[in-house]
């Protein structure tokens, strides 16, 4: 088994060749990239450790790249409308996107679309879980920060 090392996954909108890269820290080698697109700020989410999920720039989905797989299949999920910011639970059971004036929340073991919030003003600029996955936070361009609970 190979010991662990500390890498880096980053998106530049400007890219032509990749919508994601990953890093390796010490020696600044470009250890994989993914391709499908032009992820956004606030855009990528890691899944549970197994999933890359990059909201796609302008684009009314999310691209996803299941990390132990050698061909780096891009999967789409399909919005209703450019994705804004993405997150997902530490837990992995969930996972936030922001559209609009809109949070949208999903259950990942299911697919389910749960709730569709709807308090901002204007878009939701960044989506944050707590550590315990209980509660999140939203902010946006209305400088509104709120605080969401998650029913058990």
């Amino acid at each position: 088994m190979a010991a662990p090392m500390e890498v880096a996954v980053c998106t530049d909108s400007a890219a032509q060749l990749w919508s994601c890269v990953v890093w390796e820290l010490h020696s600044g080698a470009n250890l994989l990239t993914y391709r499908g697109g032009q992820a956004g700020p606030r855009g990528l989410a890691l899944l549970n450790g197994e999933y890359l999920l990059a909201a796609q720039l302008g684009k009314n989905y999310i691209s996803a790249w299941e990390l132990q797989r050698k061909d780096q299949l891009q999967q789409k999920i399909m919005c209703p409308g450019p994705v804004t910011c993405l997150t997902t639970s530490p837990n992995g059971l969930y996972v936030l996107a922001g559209i609009a004036e809109s949070i949208y929340l999903w259950e990942v073991s299911t697919g389910n679309l749960l709730v569709i919030l709807s308090r901002h003003y204007q878009d939701v600029s960044c989506l944050q879980f707590t550590g315990d996955s209980s509660h999140f936070l939203s902010g946006g361009k209305d400088c509104l920060v709120l605080a969401w609970g998650l029913c058990r």
